[in-house]
């Protein structure tokens, strides 16, 4: 096959971690995400390691998400070890985790995602238009980062978050503190919905199934069960029934599918097919207002539905702060042998842990499968998908369209190395 007949992208730019793109120009598209960052090998570190120095370990798979990993593996191990915790530290966990989620969809839209719908290499070059929109992402991440902060003792790899609960809890002027600052940029995270809905999405449609947790009439986050818009409804001790993993050959990742059902999507996107219904009032009429509804099944409108996380994650955390009082707790740990995963919802989708820990508390086995693993071949299958409907476009085009389809997805292939 000569180059002509081949688009090869060798570094994407703009998203977490490293990988490149081969497209091959047939009747039938060939696409590889050859992800070629280099593997980490956590689970194997984690072996030999105590069940309390996992969460912190974890949180360095990655820089933008370390509280869902922190947070996922500290759920597992409580699994494995049979260890109880109260309703105030699953609040705080929960609101941890939106924070960070906010923060994370902040970055991805307005950094990674936004230059290529206005001819822009990046977030430098937006500055001269788009200085209030730049602005916007700083006052809001830096909101969300300090309640991320004030919980987990720092922004980055917290400090605080334990098997069995918090080792501080911050007190009751810091968190009023806190409230008066989000309350503030609740107007802002209505403008983030705006500035995305005028994008100029690519018309695109995928056959998907969406995958994503559900717990009775929560936006499910940290706990709850597994479902998918093809009726799946399953608990977290069954996931390793329903899903494997398989490696290729030229990619450092694996690939996620449910077995007998092929690929899947999660994230934002997943999320609003499964639980729209569960998003703030004011969320739901604010996706009414730009348009937006379920079923959707492009998946450029990922950027949307992270849009409406943003507007109802800032929503949510005031209402979980404002409506507890928090005190100070002991943390109360017995070790003992045993097994247990855990599924939570990242800022890219449904990330799973899973430890075996023996009798002195020690991890002997560990398994972790990233949201971007899950979306993997799902990605391949809408580039193929993507290419095959624009064959007639020029290659330039067809490289922006691609590029623009992963970057959707907002994966991060450094966690996918993990």
């Amino acid at each position: 096959m000569s180059h002509r007949e081949r688009i090869d992208i060798d570094c994407l730019a703009r998203v977490e971690g490293e990988t490149a793109i081969r497209i091959e120009l047939e009747k039938q598209p060939a696409i590889e995400l050859k992800i070629f960052e280099p593997p980490r090998f956590f689970e194997g570190m984690l072996v030999g390691r105590r069940y309390d120095e996992v969460g912190d370990i974890v949180s360095r798979i990655c820089g933008i998400c370390p509280v869902s990993h922190m947070t996922t593996a500290i759920l597992a191990i409580e699994k494995a070890m049979g260890i109880r915790v109260s309703a105030q530290t699953g609040v705080l966990r929960a609101v941890m985790t939106i924070s960070q989620i906010v923060a994370s969809h902040l970055i991805h839209l307005y950094m990674l995602a936004m230059p290529d719908y206005y001819g822009l290499s990046g977030v430098v070059e937006m500055l001269p238009r788009f200085r209030k929109e730049v602005g916007r992402l700083v006052k809001m991440k830096e909101v969300m980062n300090d309640l991320t902060s004030l919980i987990g003792g720092r922004a980055l790899h917290p400090v605080t978050h334990m098997p069995g609960g918090f080792t501080s809890i911050p007190g009751e002027e810091d968190f009023h503190a806190i409230l008066a600052r989000l309350r503030k940029i609740v107007p802002e995270a209505k403008r983030v919905v705006e500035d995305i809905s005028k994008l100029p999405l690519p018309d695109f449609h995928s056959d998907s199934e969406y995958v994503a947790l559900d717990r009775g009439n929560e936006y499910a986050i940290n706990e709850g069960r597994i479902i998918s818009t093809a009726g799946l409804d399953i608990s977290v001790d069954e996931y390793g029934r329903h899903f494997q993993e398989s490696q290729v050959s030229y990619a450092m990742a694996k690939q996620s599918v449910m077995r007998q059902r092929n690929s899947f999507m999660v994230g934002a996107l997943a999320r609003a097919h499964l639980k729209f219904d569960k998003f703030q009032e004011e969320t739901k009429s604010l996706a009414g207002r730009i348009g937006f509804s379920i079923p959707c099944d492009n998946p450029f409108y990922n950027n949307v539905a992270q849009a409406l996380e943003v507007h109802d994650g800032v929503l949510r955390c005031i209402q979980l702060v404002e409506s507890n009082v928090f005190e100070d707790e002991a943390i109360n740990v017995r070790v003992r042998s045993g097994e247990g995963g855990a599924a939570t919802e990242a800022p890219r989708g449904l990330l799973y842990h899973w430890y075996r820990i023996n009798r002195n508390g020690v991890v002997e086995k560990a398994n972790i499968v990233t949201p971007t693993s899950h979306n993997f071949l799902t990605i391949e299958k809408d580039l193929k998908k993507l290419v095959k409907e624009n064959m007639r476009r020029g290659r330039n085009e067809i490289r922006l369209l691609c590029e623009q389809l992963v970057r959707a997805y907002d994966p991060c292939f450094s966690c996918s190395v993990h």
